[in-house]
């Protein structure tokens, strides 16, 4: 018989979605813990026992370092960046200045196993754009800044002092810088 590509069951793909963003997760080496905020579009292939998933989640990006290792669920999204509304028709959308973006993610699944195992995966973020951010009742506007060799410098001259002041066993050392507030 030939096997053919199916819509996923609505009823358990967002259950599927999660565990897929966690695969997602742990493969990554630095960025932010991705949260699912929708599944686009979900397809599956049965192959006997196993079954082939085809996902395109819509995610946003947390609090949590990958690095973590935590589950997105339990990661914070960033209460730093205000929220801002945007009508379009007669639906409200939230939107928030922490990058969002899209996964397109394949896993396999041995049914005798019940052990996902991610196949591959591309994301693309991007952050949200400036004119859909805006806060009137802030009283400060932040603002996301492109990291620069001067921003790991200005952080290695902090921990630098921080070393040499405290009273710490283990010096501590700047590895990456990720974002930049203003």
């Amino acid at each position: 018989s030939n096997a053919q590509i199916t819509p996923a069951d609505c009823n358990t793909i967002e259950k599927d979605a999660g565990v897929a963003l966690d695969l997602v997760n742990r493969h990554r080496r630095d960025g932010y813990v991705f949260g699912l905020f929708r599944v686009a579009d979900a397809h599956e292939l049965q192959l006997g026992n196993s079954t082939v998933l085809y996902l395109t989640l819509d995610v946003l990006e947390t609090e949590c370092s990958v690095l973590s290792r935590r589950h997105w669920e339990s990661c914070e999204y960033s209460d730093t960046y205000p929220m801002a509304r945007k009508i379009t028709s007669q639906s409200c959308i939230l939107f928030s200045s922490q990058d969002f973006g899209q996964c397109k993610i394949i896993t396999y699944t041995n049914h005798l196993l019940k052990k996902p195992q991610l196949y591959g995966f591309n994301c693309t973020l991007s952050p949200v754009p400036p004119d859909l951010v805006e806060c009137k009742d802030c009283p400060v506007k932040l603002e996301a800044l492109e990291v620069t060799e001067q921003h790991k410098d200005i952080a290695e001259k902090a921990l630098k002092k921080f070393n040499s002041e405290g009273n710490h066993t283990n010096n501590f050392a700047v590895d990456k810088v990720e974002r930049i507030l203003k």
